[in-house]
């Protein structure tokens, strides 16, 4: 009898000689899909929890008896193993898509190359696993009421995902080298399709269709790219993403593609490079320097520390994309974003996966994923970058660093940072871009509105007191009025009164996937006040009746304000919440975004 055949990435769908098997149930085909990529006998006990969380003990026992029965009712095949303890599927019975897509990126791993070329026995496994990824991991299927499924579900599609770019792009590097651009061209949209922002895909089809003689295709690909970019982010492509493509268009004969960049001799989990980056140049040499670039004295942990909007991820991305860092750092850089409700076993298991190690993606516990990991870079040159981090317990899992590599975390809270960093010296503070960094990036948003009104952008900018986020938020609705053909005088006023910015949606770098759905400004800055006391997050709003910009206050005025006598606890909770930073002469200050923020507090948590 020939196995059964089990195809999880794309829609779940069960065949039996070439014949689909219809599964009613969604419970029975997520119980299938758990079993085959967890081979080792499962507990009733976990599964029945697992799948029926809310159900109580005897319910849940009975739905998974119920729920087996109708899967070993489907077909004749003996493809679940079943005892009074454990469930377990049967591999010889069954071929699942998942596991040979598996397989076959483990044979790549496990053979050795020069360099990062591939061989054709690699490339066939590639092509394989190429063909095998029909869609992401179960594409269109949730169960609502098993979160803890859903995050299994979520962990292996985010893996799969990863690794399915990674074979697109060392498959369209391997033929363009090889001057098979009609094989690379495929696997270069392949690449694209996943991620339509990665100006790098974009770049490197522009160079295929150059080298293949479609020049026509070369204006289609960046055209779409501006196109792409300006929808998400109202911002231009890369200046390199411009000029490659004037080259291109200028040149008289076909130009050979160089390789585009793969995974290398070094590891590399990063994020997106951030669409827009204006002023950052001193931050950068001065994080660069903490990192022991040109340099002998090495920071090997450092914590960069901000008001929120400050661009702490953004300088966390350039970071991890800057060449400069890459050669430094041997072995590679892993990032990850952790945020306030971090799926921490996900983020390691990301870096599990760079570094191949074999079976990380089975491992259930984040400690002792932990300790492998932190076995397998123990002598490894290596940056590792934390980002966005609310909690000290969430690090612990990811200092795992050994004595030649660095870290690098950000955070908005001032205590938290004192807690992790080893001195205050380790502790960096983002500042705010320069009044003029604030106008570049104004003008590169929203270039129009600069040109036609250049005294009240540069007000603007000042109103704002150099907050990225803020500048950001502002350009991109400057930028969609006047496409629409509208005067923006009356928008640049009701921007200066800060009512439209805490009501707008943030740009799409500063969200995170899974993580962020479409929140507005005001949204993202709740997150810092949400933590405080209901006492606490109105004082924090009576600050907001302080006018003057900037808005600084000492503690005598607060105490005034809050109609208390030493002020000096509340003070600081709110700066090691971020909300308040010291400056000179025992004043305290708070930014324009958070003081508008404090008077939309004093209007919808009115006191008693």
């Amino acid at each position: 009898m020939q196995p059964l055949r089990l195809y999880l990435l794309g829609v779940p769908q069960l065949e039996a000689a070439g014949q689909e098997i219809r599964i009613k149930r969604r419970k029975a085909a997520a119980l299938a899909a758990y079993l085959a990529l967890n081979p080792q006998p499962q507990s009733r006990e976990t599964l029945a929890a697992l799948f029926w969380p809310e159900g109580d003990h005897e319910q849940a026992r009975a739905a998974l008896r119920s729920t087996l029965s109708s899967l070993t009712k489907l077909t004749d095949h003996q493809w679940i193993e079943a005892n009074r303890l454990t469930l377990r599927i049967v591999p010889e019975a069954i071929w699942v898509d998942v596991v040979r897509f598996r397989t076959a990126l483990r044979d790549v791993s496990a053979h050795d190359h020069d360099g990062d070329g591939l061989c054709d026995r690699c490339v066939q496994a590639y092509a394989e696993a190429s063909q095998l990824y029909r869609a992401d991991f179960l594409n269109g299927f949730y169960l609502n009421d098993s979160p803890e499924f859903e995050e299994w579900q979520l962990q292996q599609r985010e893996w799969l995902q990863r690794e399915y770019v990674d074979v697109q792009r060392r498959l369209t590097r391997h033929y363009a080298a090889h001057q098979r651009y009609d094989l690379a061209l495929g696997h270069g949209q392949a690449w694209l399709n996943c991620d339509p922002l990665q100006e790098s895909a974009h770049r490197h089809l522009m160079r295929l269709y150059a080298a293949n003689g479609q020049r026509a295709e070369v204006q289609r690909q960046y055209q779409q790219c501006v196109e792409l970019l300006d929808e998400a982010f109202v911002t231009p492509p890369e200046p390199k993403t411009t000029e490659l493509y004037e080259r291109l268009m200028q040149s008289a004969s076909p130009v050979v593609p160089p390789e585009v960049g793969g995974k290398g001799a070094g590891v590399a989990v990063i994020p997106p490079l951030p669409s827009l980056m204006v002023g950052r140049e001193q931050a950068l040499a001065d994080i660069k320097k903490r990192l022991g670039l040109d340099t002998d004295a090495v920071c090997p942990f450092t914590v960069i520390h901000g008001w929120p909007g400050v661009g702490k991820s953004t300088i966390a991305a350039m970071i991890a994309h800057d060449a400069q860092i890459a050669a430094h750092f041997s072995n590679g850089i892993l990032w990850a974003s952790l945020g306030e409700s971090p799926d921490l076993l996900s983020e390691l298991a990301g870096w599990a996966s760079a570094l191949n190690l074999r079976d990380a993606s089975q491992v259930r516990k984040i400690d002792d994923l932990s300790v492998q990991l932190a076995n397998a870079i123990r002598d490894k040159h290596l940056l590792l970058v934390i980002d966005d981090v609310w909690q000290v317990e969430h690090v612990k899992h990811f200092r795992i660093g050994g004595q030649n590599s660095v870290t690098v975390i950000t955070s908005r809270l001032f205590d938290l940072s004192l807690a992790l960093a080893p001195t205050a010296a380790d502790v960096y503070r983002l500042p705010v871009l320069t009044e003029e960094a604030s106008l570049e990036l104004l003008r590169k948003l929203t270039p129009e509105t600069v040109v036609e009104y250049p005294e009240e952008a540069r007000q603007l900018v000042h109103d704002l007191e150099g907050l990225p986020l803020a500048i950001h938020v502002a350009g991109r609705l400057l930028h969609a009025e006047s496409a629409m053909g509208w005067g923006i005088r009356e928008l640049l006023s009701e921007l200066r009164m800060g009512t439209e910015l805490l009501a707008a949606q943030p740009p799409s770098d500063v969200l995170v996937v899974g993580r962020d759905a479409s929140p507005s400004v005001a949204a993202l800055l709740h997150r810092s006040t949400n933590r405080l006391s209901p006492m606490r997050r109105r004082q924090f709003a009576l600050l907001g009746l302080f006018m003057p910009k900037p808005a600084t206050f000492d503690l005598r005025a607060m105490g005034v304000a809050w109609d208390i006598d030493d002020p000096r606890s509340v003070v600081r909770d709110l700066v090691n919440h971020g909300l308040l930073e010291p400056i000179n002469g025992g004043r305290f200050q708070m930014h324009a975004l958070l003081v508008l923020h404090a008077r939309s507090l004093l209007q919808t948590e009115p006191g008693e």
